[in-house]
């Protein structure tokens, strides 16, 4: 008889434990899945453990009940290999998740929908080479990238290049394609089919020698012969889970990986995440080529709007100077590209009688005012639930006509540029809705044919492999210097950077700030002197990656309800701090989103600020069992907001 140990595959409250005792008449291997009772219920459950009732005397005499026998044996063979399970075990760990919900993340649908499984290959001993960090020029990764392919192919391993977005998979296979064989290149996202993808995850389970190119989904493939992995453009936000239990980041889940399965890492990308820089200067990872190295910086500008509105005595999108180097480029020939970080023609409707602002009824944010074709058209439109309004022709608070539209969206600028340049292309790249994703397609597919053109972009459009342009400029990014989260100076480097390099001759930065400092000691420093100034910061405050952060949120659609729950659950966490001692764990007093009321429900902050790192694993699962399920989790968040 044999004591085994299981962890359900269903989803179990957080605060329960997640592994059960039970017996069996045989022995069975790690990964092997069972039928167990629990609570009267019949579910799957993988075992985790397998030991003689000899060798379990002990631990059985220690028991205060009886253990149940399994019900059934429904896959003898492991459904995951070693690694795997240790990554699973990891992921629950780390991210304070639930086994079952890590399964469902590693295993596809069409294993656990039957549970056949063949044996595992054997496994392949890789030597481990010392992390690396390169920052190499977007337009060119490939020259970084080919060398350290060209080997892990030639030794019979697997390579994978974690990426940030589909498009930038597609993008990177197609230039992978140039220097491999195709039949040994994989992509594997979201958007390609179930028989796509089990063709796929069977190809790379039975080692074979290949390059995947992919998306988070990739990093869950099960992986037997893995010798190289890429994260590419390694700090972009869009490596992180925001939409989904558990809210993991891809680049911390590959750094897992390449710890199970040894081999070479790079980290590529510029600039660089602040982590990886530290990592570097740590002389944790194995190099750093400095920015300068790479690339000669364009004529760089920088534009006081406050004073350019005083000189012009009205408010202007354009700045002189940036409306001379556009038609210079026009006449040229040339490309221009606009960033606008506002989508819709303005921000908001002001009630220029009471000061009264148009807000969603569901969300306490201004609605955003878009006119498309023309005024008959116009909407006010949340950018957060997609409710939709006609634009009212009184204020709904002093029934006054002075309404007027304040800010600067992409509609108003792409209006603006028509009417200064009526025989040049005007492309908006920009995404949200289908339509607007559709267009964006359409728009960048166009200007790659195209010659002369100005291209305007939100965030979205930053990404994307646009050619080199003659001109880039920042209509405004102010609103964004406003946001008091932890991580706003990076991003913010990070897209002037980016921006910056979009421009082979000239770069403008306009600013209606009134003390834009900050925005200008980000557009003048280099990225070591900016790295070197931020990390100082964040050492101070216990910030990544001087600290650990985890944001719990509570949300209700009352008010009262949420503030309830949030003070409820701040009572019970106030045991961390008591337990570890208040120099290792901080945990903050609940504060409401920046965003309080989103989508009907109103939301509820807690951080807590882990500074001893020896004692994480134990904190959080203290902090797990005084968790309910219905709190959101995010561990390593990119915003405290």
């Amino acid at each position: 008889m044999y004591l085994i140990e299981v962890v359900a595959l269903a989803r179990l409250p957080r605060t329960l434990p997640q592994s059960f005792s039970y017996f069996s008449l045989e022995s069975l291997e790690e990964g092997a899945v069972v039928e167990i009772e629990l609570n009267h219920r019949r579910l799957f459950a993988m075992v985790t453990r397998s030991i003689g009732v000899k060798q379990a005397k002990q631990d059985l005499r220690s028991r205060a009940f009886q253990l149940k026998k399994i019900q059934n044996i429904i896959s003898r063979a492991s459904i995951i290999n070693a690694r795997d399970r240790a990554l699973l075990q990891w992921i629950s760990e780390y991210y304070l998740a639930q086994p079952s919900t890590v399964l469902k993340l590693i295993l596809p649908s069409f294993i656990t929908d039957t549970f056949e499984v063949s044996s595992w290959p054997a496994r392949h001993e890789i030597e481990p080479y010392p992390r690396m960090i390169e920052v190499v020029p977007e337009e060119y990764p490939i020259e970084r990238y080919q060398k350290a392919v060209e080997h892990a192919l030639q030794n019979g391993r697997q390579a994978l290049i974690l990426v940030p977005e589909i498009e930038r998979a597609e993008t990177l296979a197609d230039v992978i394609s140039e220097i491999v064989p195709k039949e040994r290149l994989l992509v594997v996202t979201s958007s390609k089919t179930p028989r796509e993808l089990r063709t796929s995850w069977h190809r790379v389970r039975n080692g074979e020698p290949l390059i995947i190119v992919g998306t988070r989904t990739s990093l869950f493939f099960p992986f037997t012969n893995l010798g190289l992995i890429i994260i590419d453009r390694e700090s972009s936000p869009a490596h992180k889970s925001w939409d989904q239990e558990p809210r993991y980041d891809g680049r911390e889940v590959a750094a897992k990986l390449h710890s199970l399965h040894g081999g070479q890492m790079i980290l590529a990308g510029y600039p660089p995440s602040l982590n990886s820089y530290h990592l570097a200067k740590d002389e944790q990872v194995a190099r750093l080529i400095p920015s300068r190295e790479l690339v000669t910086s364009p004529l760089s500008l920088f534009v006081d709007m406050a004073r350019e509105i005083k000189e012009q005595n009205e408010f202007v999108v354009f700045s002189q100077v940036l409306k001379d180097k556009l038609r210079n480029v026009i006449q040229d020939g040339g490309r221009a590209f606009l960033f606008v970080n506002r989508k819709g023609f303005a921000p908001f409707i002001l009630c220029q009688q009471c000061g009264f602002i148009f807000r969603c009824s569901e969300c306490s944010v201004p609605l955003v005012y878009h006119v498309q074709e023309s005024l008959a058209s116009a909407t006010l439109l949340c950018h957060h639930c997609g409710s939709k309004n006609k634009p009212p022709d009184v204020c709904l608070e002093c029934g006054s006509h002075k309404l007027k539209a304040y800010g600067i969206g992409i509609e108003r600028v792409a209006k603006d540029l028509k009417k200064m340049f009526p025989n040049v292309p005007v492309l908006s790249l920009l995404h949200g809705e289908p339509k607007e994703t559709k267009n964006a397609k359409t728009a960048l597919e166009k200007l790659k044919k195209m010659s002369c053109y100005i291209a305007i972009g939100t965030e979205f459009a930053i990404p994307l492999r646009l050619p080199r342009m003659e001109l880039a400029a920042i209509i405004s990014i102010d609103s964004a210097l406003s946001l008091p989260d932890f991580m706003q100076t990076e991003r913010l480097f990070r897209s002037l950077s980016l921006i910056r390099r979009l421009s082979s001759k000239i770069f403008i930065l306009q600013s209606y700030a009134k003390e834009p400092e900050m925005l200008i000691d980000l557009f003048h420093g280099s990225f070591e002197h900016f790295a070197e100034k931020e990390l100082k910061e964040r050492r101070r405050f216990h910030y990544p990656p001087f600290g650990e952060l985890i944001k719990l949120t509570v949300q209700d659609s009352s008010r009262e309800e949420a503030l309830t729950q949030v003070k409820r659950l701040y009572a019970g966490l106030r045991i961390v701090p008591h337990y570890f001692g208040p120099e290792a764990v901080e945990v903050t007093n609940p504060y409401p989103a920046y965003i309080e009321k989103k989508k009907g429900n109103f939301i509820f902050h807690i951080l807590i600020k882990i500074m001893d790192a020896s004692k994480s694993r134990d904190m959080k699962l203290l902090i797990a069992e005084h968790t309910p399920d219905t709190v959101q989790v995010d561990v390593g968040p990119q915003s405290l907001l």
